[in-house]
């Protein structure tokens, strides 16, 4: 048994488990415990059998009790019936899950792979970790008290292992080098860059980017269309968007790191690289790696200053101070401080070391561990099925901070600058949602840019010219600026039954898409009860999915004069067989 045995797998959507993940291996390595770090899908099964023999699983639950898209395959696997009990019965095996109690199938994704796992053989290592998101400790406390169980328990079967000084930094996982063969290039990226093969990229050209909010209101929402070919897709399914820095972020950086800017444009070797959705660059520089593959404007999370702190130089008092503020950042004796610097103003990974430039200096060997990888953005599809087309509707994030400072979001920021004829790299991955199986009506909520896998389901029934009966209830601010669904259907539909709910003007019947449910609750109380109808509902997360699930209940239990735990179970079985669809963000 070797330290190398240590597997440490994620299932992440928003890169919160991914965080846990790797922090946790950050720990390991201070004690000198060697771990390999992926994510479900990516690690390959066969080294679960010949490589491993403590395996860490590290998973949220997403939607509606549902596994990450990158553990779903892991699943499917490990759901096989012909796999033999006894499979993993080498394994010592230890979850953590991170979830929310205020949802019905909390923590679900996690309890369905422990199950699973433990009914093919694994050994407990440690005592299993159910975070809850909305509990007085937080995840944080939840994962400080189960990291501690989990290195106590590991140092059981490495007993002759020692704690590195405080100021060692672990051995990188992804080693990164500069080549002495290739050719140097000349820092015009754009002409030259290439991507190594990956069959499940579409290569598109945009056809249209065109604002479709009024000028004078403060959100840009865009129609933005893609021409491509061979496209395979349906209501429901969703694109993903493979973003990149803006030129003039990744010089600044170069600029911080006089020594990285020297090489900047010499080919780069990766020991160990990691997988990279979308495709890694060829002919790989530091400068291409930094613009097409480092989140360099994301908020940094704990794990980047755990490892951040032993680069900065502490020979002079200003940067002892800086050494010890960037130590305190990473680790969890107090988390509000590291709020309040990183979460609270939005600051990014870039501005955060152009605030600490003078003192750090980051080895080219560690970036890859330092920084998180930029990972794809997910749209809904708009447009209804076709092969040479896709269509998105995406709100442009811009925003000033409570520091009085613009942030703009990576993806939206790059997708408002490319023009038509512009090249463009995407996938499109299938949904479980079915609008017509029975051609049963449809319920649609759908505040803001939720709209978009509603028109796609909208224009495809009404393509298709059936008697499906539609019934969308969509919320914007103004019905003079963002107004979005005048955009799509101009003309009348005997199918098609919309509500529209306008927060901001007054003088209209509603205000909110709960409102125009429940004012309509003999309309959706015959729809779900008599006739079967199917819900779906889209738009940002937080309050709304949750209010319109109680409004929901709350309509069920007027219209059928039953208790209101007696309509929260109805719903929750609508949900179960796939009846009531929630996506939000």
């Amino acid at each position: 048994m070797g330290q190398g045995d240590i597997t440490i797998l994620y299932g992440s959507e928003t890169g919160n488990a991914e965080e846990y993940a790797r922090y946790l291996k950050h720990t390991l390595g201070t004690y000198r415990l060697k771990s390999t770090l992926s994510s479900l899908d990516e690690f390959p099964l066969k080294k679960l059998i010949t490589d491993t023999a403590f395996l860490i699983i590290i998973c949220s639950t997403t939607g509606q009790g549902e596994l990450p898209r990158n553990a779903k395959k892991f699943m499917k696997f490990i759901l096989k019936r012909k796999l033999p009990n006894d499979l993993f019965q080498h394994l010592y095996l230890t979850t953590f899950g991170l979830g929310d109690s205020s949802y019905s199938k909390f923590n679900y994704a996690i309890k369905k792979i422990h199950t699973r796992m433990t009914q093919l053989g694994c050994q407990e290592l440690s005592p299993r970790s159910e975070a809850d998101e909305v509990s007085p400790e937080g995840v944080d406390g939840f994962y400080v008290e189960w990291e501690a169980q989990v290195v106590q328990s590991l140092l059981k079967f490495f007993p002759n292992t020692t704690k590195l000084e405080e100021a060692s930094v672990p051995m990188p996982q992804f080693k990164v080098t500069i080549s002495n063969h290739g050719i140097e290039t000349n820092g015009d990226v754009a002409s030259q860059v290439k991507f190594s093969e990956d069959d499940s990229i579409n290569i598109g050209t945009v056809v249209e980017n065109k604002r479709i909010t009024s000028q004078d209101h403060f959100q840009d929402v865009r129609d933005f269309k893609i021409k491509s070919e061979d496209l395979q897709y349906l209501p429901g399914d969703t694109i993903s968007l493979y973003p990149c820095n803006h030129d003039q972020d990744v010089e600044a950086l170069l600029e911080v790191q006089p020594h990285w800017a020297q090489i900047a444009d010499r080919p780069l070797l990766i020991k160990n690289a990691p997988h990279i959705e979308g495709g890694i660059v060829k002919n790989l520089t530091l400068r291409t790696l930094l613009k097409y593959h480092l989140d360099i404007m994301s908020i940094p999370r704990r794990s980047f200053f755990a490892l951040l702190w032993h680069f900065c130089d502490s020979s002079t008092e200003d940067g002892q101070r800086e050494q010890e503020k960037l130590k305190e950042f990473g680790s969890f004796e107090e988390p509000e401080d590291l709020y309040d610097y990183a979460n609270r103003p939005r600051r990014s990974i870039l501005e955060t070391i152009l605030e600490f430039q003078n003192n750090l200096v980051i080895p080219i060997a560690y970036i890859l561990d330092l920084f998180p990888l930029i990972k794809p953005r997910f749209f809904s599809i708009a447009s209804r099925p076709s092969a040479s087309e896709v269509e998105i509707i995406v709100a442009i994030v811009e925003y000033k901070t409570i520091i009085r400072r613009i942030r703009r979001g990576l993806c939206t920021r790059w997708l408002k600058s490319l023009q038509p004829g512009d090249e463009i790299r995407f996938s499109i991955q299938k949904s479980s949602f079915s609008y017509s199986e029975n051609k049963p009506p449809i319920i649609m909520v759908a505040p803001g840019t939720g709209i978009a896998p509603m028109k796609s389901v909208i224009d495809e029934v009404l393509h298709e010219n059936t008697e499906q009966e539609l019934y969308l209830f969509f919320g914007c601010r103004f019905q003079e600026k963002d107004h979005l669904t005048e955009s799509f259907w101009q003309a009348e539909y005997p199918n098609l039954h919309i509500f529209n709910c306008f927060s901001r003007d007054k003088g209209y019947k509603y205000k909110y898409v709960q409102d125009g449910l429940f004012d309509q609750y003999k309309l959706i109380g015959k729809l779900i009860l008599e006739e079967n109808a199917k819900i779906f509902v889209c738009g940002s997360s937080g309050k709304m999915p949750q209010q319109v699930k109680i409004t929901f209940s709350e309509i069920l239990k007027k219209y059928n004069s039953i208790t209101i735990e007696e309509a929260q179970r109805y719903i929750l079985q609508m949900e179960d067989n796939g009846r009531y669809k929630e996506d939000a963000w």
